[in-house]
């Protein structure tokens, strides 16, 4: 039986991969590619709603995450067009039992194209309608040495349940994570994603910067590149190949 159960608790027992660019974190990235200078934004939330804390010492939360994903191109002297946004809904159920933590969630994705897929008079490639349902199950293990350094790995994959236009379900997920031990540290974090649907091209990012936290708020600012297919909903599969300089606002725990 439970020992306690907390409403909105002030920490999440999971965190969110820095390196995943689907994770429900804010950040504004601007990054150089063949086609030129490029602005992505997200805005996400992910917070734990309930509580449950164990005789064991295990931690077991249900909350709710959303996110914004927007990709803008350059329209002009000082002007970004909106090229494409994804909507991302998921219901997350996590727990942690000393260094072991998993997430299990329920995803909900829609994607649309911009205006300034209007404004440049281009025919885009795919006017189907794109959505995806999934459940996506991740765990990781902390390997810190206290006082030298805060460090985890983690895998997982997806498997779709539903998918339009129709797709190959299942997709496989690794990376890791490493952290110094100041509020003001340097950190490193490398994701790399598999999908069937993409021949099983992986598609791999990475982020070397730092990062400053005070409280339940963080800052990043961190060099990051990538390499392998996009994952846009609008233009999954497309090859992409930058390096760009992120922005990242991260607040953990509850509202």
């Amino acid at each position: 039986m439970p020992l306690a159960v907390t409403a909105l608790p002030d920490e999440s027992v999971w965190a969110l991969p820095l390196a995943d660019t689907r994770s429900t974190l804010s950040t504004v990235l601007i990054r150089s590619n063949p086609a030129g200078v490029a602005i992505d934004a997200a805005l996400g939330a992910d917070f734990p709603i309930l509580d449950l804390h164990f005789q064991s010492g295990a931690d077991l939360q249900a909350g709710l995450a959303a996110g914004a994903f927007m990709a803008f191109g350059a329209g002009g002297e000082l002007t970004f067009d909106l090229q494409t946004f994804d909507g991302r809904f998921s219901l997350p159920i996590d727990v942690r039992s000393g260094p072991w933590a998993a997430r299990a969630e329920w995803v909900h994705i829609s994607a649309h194209y911009g205006d300034g897929i209007r404004k440049s008079g281009s025919a885009p490639s795919n006017l189907d309608s794109y959505s995806r349902e999934m459940v996506d199950v991740l765990a990781s293990r902390d390997l810190d040495k206290p006082g030298w350094v805060s460090a985890r790995v983690y895998a997982g994959g997806h498997a779709l349940i539903h998918a339009l236009p129709e797709a190959l379900p299942f997709a496989v997920q690794a990376g890791g994570e490493a952290f110094g031990p100041w509020p003001l540290t340097p950190y490193l974090a490398v994701d790399v994603q598999w999908a069937d649907e993409f021949a099983w091209a992986p598609a791999i990012t990475g982020q070397v910067g730092a990062t400053f936290r005070k409280a339940r708020n963080r800052f990043r600012l961190a060099a990051e590149a990538r390499y392998g297919p996009d994952e846009t909903g609008k233009t999954a599969g497309a090859h992409e190949q930058w390096v760009g300089v992120l922005f990242g606002f991260d607040r953990t725990g509850a509202l």
